[in-house]
């Protein structure tokens, strides 16, 4: 990953500690043996008790539930996680580098950022990001999309740079902008599979279930929108009960329907033909706590207040078995697995409240290099 546009960091590696857990941890070295290459690991961000602005970022494997690695004492606007390296953007107008993390080596790579938030011509700029690994060429890349605001009008305007880590060019350059107005805000609206980085739109005009398509190889849009798969009675829901998940490495779509109170997901069979594949619609009762007492025919408010009930549930991976692990957001951070043959589910990590998800990989997938 050497480059003139990215530098080794001199600050200190990304720690792999022991637990207290009874169970003895798996190491870094194992992985790297191959000892582990089955091992689920998760990557979470965990805030800070004494310092709001602060995130711990913590590498857990779920067997155990022990914390194999972490890095203390980041302020950050977005981590993210892809094949085995994690990307760690500085929050706000800092200005800071960009951090990747190589959880296998302790290794830490800085790239110039600029800040996330600015002000230019009258305009009010923020960035979000997108990372991604290539496996068709074996590079990693970060796609930063800028949303400008109009400072007296509100008028929103998106427009794209690219980077390659330790590949050509020297630093970000240009992209093609979006096709559409797209949702940066929330992680959970994008992702990414199969080289392609998939986001949700934000026009309702054409339905929130749009979805616009960058080529991470060829560097630019899909010419046309992909559609989703809700059926038209449903495409005018409320834009936060709808996800975009890599799901063992297929795009998936989720819908939390709080009126039917069932998540639905879908797998696209077919980019080309927009196919889509139903693969599960699970009543929320299943595997989520506080809706057991829902009657028949009893409808679930669109936004559930009781602080009792578990309100989002994010599909990660289906397993060998074809058990589903799930991240159960709210209200206490778990990784919950789900098997449809018993409709039974077992919590494999408890990681709290203050507890949110980065991603997840096997210990094959963690970058030795």
């Amino acid at each position: 990953m050497a480059a003139a546009h990215v530098q080794p960091s001199s600050r200190r590696p990304f720690c792999v500690r022991p637990s207290s857990s009874p169970v003895a941890p798996p190491s870094m070295a194992a992985i790297q043996a191959g000892r582990l290459k089955d091992a689920l690991l998760v990557v979470a961000a965990h805030e800070d008790s004494t310092d709001i602005f602060s995130t711990n970022v913590k590498l857990v494997d779920v067997a155990s539930g022990a914390t194999v690695g972490q890095l203390d004492g980041q302020h950050t606007d977005h981590i993210s996680a892809a094949a085995g390296l994690i990307c760690i953007v500085p929050a706000g107008a800092s200005g800071s580098a960009i951090r990747v993390l190589n959880p296998a080596t302790g290794g830490i790579t800085d790239i110039p950022a600029g800040p996330t938030v600015v002000a230019h011509g009258g305009w009010i700029a923020q960035s979000s990001y997108v990372f991604a690994h290539i496996s068709t060429t074996k590079e990693y890349k970060l796609l930063r999309i800028i949303t400008s605001r109009g400072r007296h009008d509100d008028k929103l305007k998106q427009s794209c740079e690219i980077l390659t880590l330790g590949g050509r060019g020297q630093g970000w350059r240009p992209a093609p902008s979006p096709p559409v107005l797209l949702s940066t805000t929330v992680p959970r609206q994008r992702a990414v599979t199969a080289g392609f980085a998939h986001f949700l739109t934000a026009t309702r005009t054409i339905g929130y279930d749009g979805i616009a398509s960058f080529d991470m190889v060829k560097e630019e849009w899909r010419p046309c929108l992909l559609p989703g798969p809700l059926p038209s009675g449903s495409r005018n829901c409320c834009q936060s009960n709808l996800s975009l998940v890599e799901l063992n490495n297929c795009l998936a779509f989720v819908h939390h329907d709080y009126l039917s109170y069932c998540i639905d997901m879908w797998v696209l069979e077919d980019m080309g033909e927009a196919k889509w594949l139903q693969i599960e619609s699970l009543h929320f009762k299943s595997f989520l706590s506080g809706f057991e007492e829902l009657e028949k025919g009893q409808l679930a408010p669109l936004i559930p207040v009781s602080r009792r009930k578990e309100i989002f549930a994010q599909p990660l991976m289906v397993m060998d078995d074809g058990r589903i692990a799930f991240w159960v957001r709210f209200p206490n951070g778990v990784v919950r697995v789900y098997d449809p043959k018993t409709r039974k589910c077992e919590d494999a990590v408890r990681m709290g409240s203050a507890s949110s998800f980065v991603g997840l990989y096997k210990g094959s997938q963690v970058e030795l290099s």
